[in-house]
């Protein structure tokens, strides 16, 4: 298993492309991005140089943000034209950058839908963006994600759902994003969840609960829970997406990756 840095949070007192190489020179052999177009501003062709020169590996993008304000979501049928022309967007992006996945947001619940109609929405985008992701040779993650703190009204809230998500689809290029943070907050018995759903999941994210600082501040004992991933034989990404609460973001990061890594 190898660590991975999320550089939409940490070190952002440094402009984006100078992210990568702080983060490498902390000890990542892996970084992430959000949404294309957002935060990095240059050519996909242009990051891949950079990540390239600093020794990194960006492992992944996001194709749409959580609620489905761009791009409509996966909830909605009556935005899935938008929604795919950003999976393409993304797709090509990818491939150009040199960036194997993308992270996948249901996008928020619809009024007027029952849930049951939602799901059918959500699936029937799911194999049609997996039948795309197929052709380009990009792995989707999907991210169930908590409700009471960041992303009220998001519809995928659960990992046991997300993983038969998964399995229901079933492609080598669709997976489960588990992230322990939002997952702490929503099931709790982090262990035996991942235990369980470990054949779906393709990438982790963390962070300290409560609050979405360090590591090291929190309920979670981050340690015990990454040597119990590691038993159960994970050998991908174990991402690191939280938001430092001291002024030397530099410090909070190698102070984090120390905790971890002890």
């Amino acid at each position: 298993m190898e660590f991975g840095l999320c550089i939409e949070m940490a070190l952002t007192h440094l402009p984006f492309e100078q992210r990568l190489a702080k983060a490498a020179e902390i000890g990542f052999k892996n970084v992430e991005m959000w949404l294309v177009g957002d935060n990095y501003k240059g050519t996909p062709e242009h990051l891949a140089e950079v990540a390239a020169k600093a020794g990194v590996r960006v492992t992944n993008t996001v194709i749409g943000p959580p609620d489905g304000s761009i791009g409509g979501g996966l909830t909605n049928p009556a935005r899935r034209e938008d929604w795919l022309a950003r999976a393409r967007m993304t797709f090509d992006f990818n491939k150009r950058a040199n960036i194997p996945a993308t992270i996948v947001c249901t996008g928020n619940t619809v009024d007027g839908m029952s849930d049951a109609e939602m799901e059918h929405s959500v699936l029937d985008g799911l194999k049609a963006t997996v039948d795309l992701a197929e052709k380009e040779g990009i792995t989707l993650l999907l991210e169930p994600l908590n409700l009471p703190y960041d992303h009220k009204g998001y519809w995928l809230d659960s990992s046991d759902r997300g993983a038969d998500l998964v399995r229901r689809i079933g492609s080598k290029h669709f997976r489960l994003l588990f992230d322990c943070y939002h997952m702490q907050i929503m099931e709790g018995d982090l262990v035996n969840h991942i235990r369980r759903n470990l054949d779906t999941i393709g990438h982790f994210h963390s962070a300290g609960v409560p609050g979405r600082f360090e590591h090291y501040n929190g309920e979670i004992n981050y340690p015990f829970l990454i040597a119990e991933i590691e038993k159960m034989g994970y050998t991908g990404i174990f991402g690191l997406e939280y938001q430092p609460s001291i002024k030397d973001q530099e410090a909070s990061v190698r102070n984090v990756l120390k905790h971890l890594t002890v």
